[in-house]
């Protein structure tokens, strides 16, 4: 009879064979060792990627190494997975996390998702009160944005917080190109706000739409909106670079209410460095940086642009960009997109150097994609503590991780999935779910996996007529996310997952039925 992972109104232990329990060889391991044996969860899907989770999809990865490989620090990488022409309800994939082999570790696989919040986007590693946890949105994602909610889980993946903007943005919701917790336990939070407009100056309607570009800081543990500010009322529409006729042309919803003309596109929003005074936000549709004074609201400088404070000499120039940053050097680093439509070969992450007392910008440094590639949207990069460079290439299915000297150590390409953002995490970051191991057994070989555990380095199988009856049989090295063992015999079966020092951190078991 083939063993499956049974649902505990399916488990039958009362009908398997009692027996003495043997006594255990000296310093052989037993099922007393670590948390009690829970009953194998059991899972039910259509897909086939893994055996012991049919209803996780698969996450194709390839992975090319650079000529800095022998850089490469271990550690996870966090995404959020999309297929560029299927509708938000039937992506198979939500998020996601990979270690840097592109292994996946945790698959989230939409579960709990609403048809009113049927997207999630931009996950990341991040702190809270000093203790790591997850944050990503998660809500409606339509006409190049989205409304939803901001939430905040901790790392054995439990919701600890849900969040939407505050005020009366909470009519609107969160937006999901940016969601940032700070040093300070606040959230600095985007979204999209519609106003009527006269457009007949760019070609549309008199009683038009726009849609401006707002951002908050939220303190976490008050509940208070710190700041808040509003692109309407500080960048006229006019400075705009989305050209209304020619996108109108392509859909002629633009510019109603439904569809607000969306001149602004607030893409990411930083403190200036250590400086917390001043925000650094970047605006895709405008082509510019804009610094932000904390106190007034008023624009500081705009960089880049058809208002530019700078003149950008060089090749310095940047369009359609995103995730801008003020860099330990002083420098302003920049996703420069440069697309839609293209204003160069390939996109880059480029570094600004600006003289205020010149008024310049200038090209300080620039790292290129290891092969041609335009970033058509999204895109980001992350600058690592052991100085690496990650960089996720937004809609070219593309992450990149460079070392300190701007050298590819390895190149992932995960097509046909696109993902808003890439985030790392190091090798110590520690996830652990509430759940236990899934089992599957077919008559010759059991399949293990355990879906969000990053400490497992080894599973440990016992088997016997009972658990009193059971004994040790093989410790097996984890081999990705879904390993392969030899089944043994016996009516009873249990999986524990071993971590690097040999502790066990979790028991699942099968049973026979009847």
């Amino acid at each position: 009879m083939v063993l499956a992972a049974l649902t505990t109104s399916a488990l039958v232990l009362s009908g398997c064979a009692g027996a003495d329990s043997p006594e255990p060889t000296p310093g052989e391991p037993t099922l007393a060792d670590g948390p009690d044996a829970q009953p194998a969860p059991v899972f039910e899907g259509v897909h086939e990627a893994f055996v012991s989770r049919p209803d996780l999809a698969d996450f194709p990865a390839e992975a090319t190494e650079g000529p800095a490989i022998d850089d490469l620090r271990e550690g996870y990488i966090a995404l959020t997975p999309m297929l560029t022409e299927t509708a938000p309800e039937d992506q198979p994939l939500a998020s996601l996390i990979l270690d840097t082999s592109g292994q996946p570790v945790w698959i989230n696989n939409r579960e709990g998702l609403s048809p009113e919040h049927d997207a999630v986007n931009n996950l990341q590693f991040a702190e809270l009160d000093g203790e790591p946890v997850l944050v990503w949105w998660e809500g409606a994602a339509r006409a190049g944005w989205g409304h939803g909610d901001i939430v905040i889980a901790d790392t054995s993946f439990q919701e600890l917080h849900r969040l939407s903007a505050a005020g009366g943005a909470e009519t609107v919701g969160a937006d999901f190109h940016e969601l940032h917790l700070t040093d300070n336990d606040t959230l600095l939070l985007a979204y999209y706000q519609p106003h009527p407009m006269d457009l007949s100056e760019f070609g549309g309607p008199v009683d038009g739409w726009v849609s401006s570009g707002l951002f908050q800081e939220y303190d976490l543990l008050t509940g208070e909106i710190l700041f808040e500010w509003d692109s309407i009322d500080h960048v006229p529409v006019s400075a705009t670079q989305w050209d209304f006729v020619e996108r109108n042309a392509n859909n002629e919803a633009i510019g109603s209410e439904g569809w607000p003309f969306d001149y602004f596109h607030i893409n990411s929003i930083n403190y200036d460095g250590e400086d917390t005074d001043t925000f650094l936000i970047s605006a895709r549709q405008t082509h510019a940086v804009y610094s932000i004074d904390r106190h007034t609201g008023d624009i500081n400088w705009t960089l880049g642009g058809e208002n530019s404070d700078f003149e950008m000499t060089g090749d310095s120039y940047f369009a359609w960009q995103h995730d801008a940053q003020r860099a330990e050097d002083g420098t302003i680093r920049i996703l420069d997109n440069s697309s839609e439509p293209p204003i160069r070969e390939e996109s880059r992450v480029v570094w600004l150097e600006l003289d205020e007392e010149a008024g310049t910008a200038s090209v300080a440094e620039q790292v290129d994609p290891p092969t041609p590639r335009v970033a058509p949207n999204r895109a980001n990069a992350q600058r690592l503590d052991s100085g690496e460079l990650l960089v996720g290439w937004g809609g070219e299915p593309y992450l990149t991780k460079y070392n300190e000297q701007g050298e590819t150590v390895i190149d992932v390409h995960h097509d046909p999935y696109v993902s808003y953002r890439a985030y790392f995490a190091g090798a110590d970051w520690s996830a652990q779910p509430t759940d236990t191991p899934a089992v599957f057994a077919d008559g010759e070989s059991l399949f293990v996996s355990w879906n969000g555990a990053t400490d497992v380095t080894q599973w440990r199988v016992s088997a016997g007529s009972d658990a009193e009856d059971a004994e040790f049989v093989t410790d097996q090295p984890r081999d990705g996310f879904e390993t392969q063992i030899a089944q043994p015999e016996g009516d009873y079966i249990a999986v524990q997952a071993l971590d690097e020092v040999g502790d066990v951190l979790a028991t699942s078991f099968i049973a026979r039925e009847g």
